[in-house]
């Protein structure tokens, strides 16, 4: 299920000076190892992007270009579905991005299957120029009922506060549970294929060191993942203008649990909409697209 939008939260009256540098695209990855080659060699058509592969140690070998604009995470961990292990991967490459290039401007976070909707160049130069510190989906939980928008609320509030996640499973069992959330502290959920301009991607790194009860709390939850980030990134940022808008096109089947394979007849969708990224791909169902978007973006 697709969560709602929300609208965007923010703070007025401050200045809105965008911080000048490369954008850091980190890239989750495990399988597929020439379709991440093809996504890479995408993103190094931008001027300044810098890529930062976090590759999970149980798939393919890679076959990447040679750059000082390509890296390769550190200490990549196995990344699995539901569990805290791909919440962590998704901390640890963005607090990376931020150690690696200190100077970047943002951190947009993708998987393997993603692709880029339009020139890089264009990416780059909408994110240079826009006043919002951070796109994400994102929805704020109550912690009773009574306040909810839509049906997907009532769903997270019983995962990350009346359930308890099996040690090495993504599965959960109800319990009575004691939380950090309230008024001042909410839970926030959303996807964890995050956009972070560079106070938003200060903030959730600094968040995390002030906080680390949250974040002890969200990963004994089943799919940390689309908790950990969100509510870091909105507890005690007033400051912060984070639009509600993930920026990719997705397609959603009624009744699937993940999104359709894109292909060619999203194609027009996929180049009018104004997003950054279209996910998902599939490097042998997908390449009809993926051909015809590489095609638009040279033109």
């Amino acid at each position: 299920m697709s969560p709602p939008s929300p609208a965007s939260s923010s703070s007025e009256g401050r200045p809105r000076a965008r911080p000048a540098g490369p954008v850091v695209v980190g890239v989750l990855s495990h399988r597929d190892a020439p379709l991440l080659r093809r996504l890479v060699d995408r993103l190094l058509d931008g001027e300044e992007t810098v890529v930062l592969v976090h590759h999970d140690p149980r798939g393919p070998e890679l076959d990447l270009p040679r750059s000082d604009r390509v890296l390769l995470a550190r200490s990549p961990v196995e990344c699995r579905w539901g569990r805290p292990s791909l919440a962590r991967a998704v901390l640890g490459t963005a607090t990376e991005a931020r150690d690696r290039v200190p100077e970047l401007s943002w951190f947009l976070l993708v998987s393997g299957q993603d692709y880029p909707c339009r020139p890089i160049g264009d990416i780059e130069r909408e994110l240079a120029s826009n006043d919002a510190d951070a796109y994400l989906r994102w929805f704020e939980v109550p912690t009773v009922p009574g306040a909810d928008e839509h049906p997907w609320q009532a769903v997270t509030r019983r995962r990350y506060l009346h359930r308890r996640r099996l040690p090495r499973s993504h599965r959960s069992l109800p319990l009575p549970r004691r939380h950090p959330f309230d008024q001042r502290t909410p839970l926030v959920v959303g996807d964890m294929w995050v956009n972070l301009g560079r106070r938003a991607l200060d903030h959730l790194i600094e968040q995390r060191a002030r906080r680390p009860e949250l974040e002890r709390y969200l990963m004994t939850c089943s799919v940390p993942d689309e908790a950990v980030v969100t509510t870091l990134l909105h507890d005690g940022a007033e400051g912060l203008r984070v639009v509600g808008d993930r920026r990719r096109y997705i397609r959603w089947v009624q009744g699937e649990a993940h999104p359709a394979v894109l292909g060619l007849q999203d194609l027009e969708a996929i180049s009018t909409g104004g997003d950054f990224f279209a996910r998902k791909v599939d490097g042998d169902l997908s390449r009809p697209l993926l051909d015809a978007l590489d095609a638009r973006a040279q033109r």
